[in-house]
């Protein structure tokens, strides 16, 4: 077991082992030993190399090791072509130590199966790549290893790198998958025909000031999640591959990826964000196996910095180096939610073409509102410095993937739009934590929510004269969505906050 393991709390009854960490401090990670580095980079390509050679030594154990790729890859979540339990059964025939393991670890990614996991889907996969990280160093014997990261918020990254396209190479191989989207293995940034360059971007996550949703305000986990992470998903692999739960681990992509979601987290903390005080978030633990293919427990509190698996990043989103952070900092102080506009009607379904929601205005609870041609126009005219416009998508969910993302509008003009990005555009969202899978009843809470900050956008189109009297959403997909997809949303509201 290496020294990195021994920090861990083991599952047979280790209780209490390391020192707790204060939230959002980061500065530990400066005294680090291990480097995670930029794949483009010269050191990513050592890495990347043996990370290789590591994907082809796990592919070839049998799934029963939890050091194996299949047995890694079910901890995330079990394929669609079985289930949890019928999966154990048929690699497991008889009891074992190992079949215990895979019962306490498989289908536990968080925030991508009941709705109460989502608060911990960044320290969940902090830990998922860590343990990972542990293991090919023990497959590999090679105590310096570090998973490299894929920067696809960078122009030049915006395609999957070629040593992931190379099927037939004799080193590269193990990272080559089918399952991807047709464009993805061609070379071309990943978003083609899809969406834009402006969906890879890290910006409106690293806006956030608050880890946690409040009010309308997404929330820095809740926005990298539903937004850049599902899009480098979506945009990347298929129904079978990154493009879906169940399967997205199998792609070696998907660790070099999350990987960089993680750089993302420590590049916030980094910019004097603090994460989450409270016990009930600090104190969950998860179980991963160990490099001896041993069980051990992980506790949030000793993941909200990357002191614990001892790295740091070659470089974090805005800095050329890491930074101390004070230790001090708390939450943003936000206002309450106050309801602008609202939808009238139930649940709306998406599909193929544009779909146009309207809003009714809610009562101003400031009378001195001067009037104005709308809704938006009358909060714009007194709103406070300190308050901002809020899009909130309520409980948005589908049944199978639908592929591709959806792009929201304000007010936009009955013509379709010649230009996606234009100066109605809100945002876009994607679905790919918002569809069901697993085999229990604990897995059935898919819907979500998200939000877009419409202030500026309201503002540059009150200037123009172009908000309407009565609002209007406009829902469009950035491509043919699966056809047994049947996307939904439930509602849709404006918030003052």
């Amino acid at each position: 077991m290496t020294v990195l393991s021994r920090r861990h709390l083991v599952v047979s009854g280790l209780a209490g082992a390391g020192a707790s960490l204060l939230p959002g401090a980061i500065n530990e990670a400066n005294a680090a030993t291990s480097i995670r580095y930029n794949l483009a980079s010269a050191n990513g390509q050592l890495m990347l190399k043996k990370y290789a050679q590591a994907v082809k030594l796990m592919m070839a154990l049998p799934p029963s090791n939890p050091l194996s790729w299949t047995f890694q890859w079910y901890t995330h979540a079990v394929p669609t072509n079985t289930t949890k339990a019928a999966a154990l059964a048929s690699i497991f025939p008889s009891p074992s130590p190992a079949k215990t393991l895979a019962t306490a670890m498989w289908n536990t990614c968080q925030g991508h199966f009941a709705a109460s996991g989502e608060p911990y889907f960044l320290p969940w996969h902090r830990m998922y790549v860590c343990a990972f990280e542990e293991i090919i160093r023990a497959v590999l014997h090679d105590p310096k290893f570090t998973l490299p990261y894929w920067n696809y918020t960078s122009a030049a990254a915006y395609a999957v790198p070629k040593e992931f396209r190379m099927q037939n190479d004799p080193l590269w191989g193990p990272l080559f998958r089918p399952n991807r989207n047709a464009s993805s293995n061609a070379g071309q940034p990943i978003f083609t025909g899809q969406g834009s360059a402006s969906d890879l971007s890290a910006s409106p996550a690293m806006a956030e000031n608050n880890y946690l949703p409040v009010g309308a305000v997404s929330g820095f986990n809740q926005t990298l999640d539903f937004g850049l992470h599902g899009n480098v998903h979506v945009f990347t692999g298929n129904s079978q591959g990154m493009g879906q739960i169940p399967w997205a681990a199998n792609d070696p992509i998907f660790w070099v990826h999350h990987c960089n979601i993680d750089r993302i987290w420590a590049s916030w903390n980094n910019a004097g964000h603090a994460n989450p005080a409270t016990s009930a978030w600090l104190n969950k633990t998860f179980v991963f196996a160990g490099p001896d293919g041993k069980g051990v427990k992980w506790v949030v509190k000793d993941y909200t910095n990357t002191k614990k698996c001892d790295y740091r990043y070659d470089r974090l989103i805005g800095t050329k180096l890491i930074a101390a952070v004070a230790e001090s900092l708390a939450p943003a102080a936000v206002a309450a939610p106050v309801a602008v506009a609202k939808s009238s009607s139930g649940p709306v379904a998406l599909g193929s073409t544009p779909v146009r929601v309207n809003l009714q205005a809610v009562a101003s609870p400031s009378p001195a509102a001067a009037p104005a041609a709308s809704p938006l126009a009358a909060r714009l005219s007194a709103l406070p410095d300190d308050h901002r416009l809020y899009l909130v998508i309520n409980d948005f969910k589908a049944t199978a993937q639908p592929e591709t993302l959806y792009r929201v509008y304000l007010d936009l003009p009955d013509n379709a739009p010649s230009d996606p990005l234009n100066s109605n555009y809100v945002g876009s969202f994607n679905f790919f934590a918002a569809v069901p899978h697993g085999d229990d009843h604990e897995h059935a809470d898919t819907a979500r929510s998200i939000s877009f900050d419409i202030t500026d956008i309201a503002a540059d189109l009150d200037a123009k004269g172009q908000l309407k009297a009565e609002h209007t959403v406009t829902i469009v997909p950035a491509k043919t969505p699966f056809a047994d997809a049947k996307p939904v949303i439930g509602n849709i509201s404006f918030v003052e906050q």
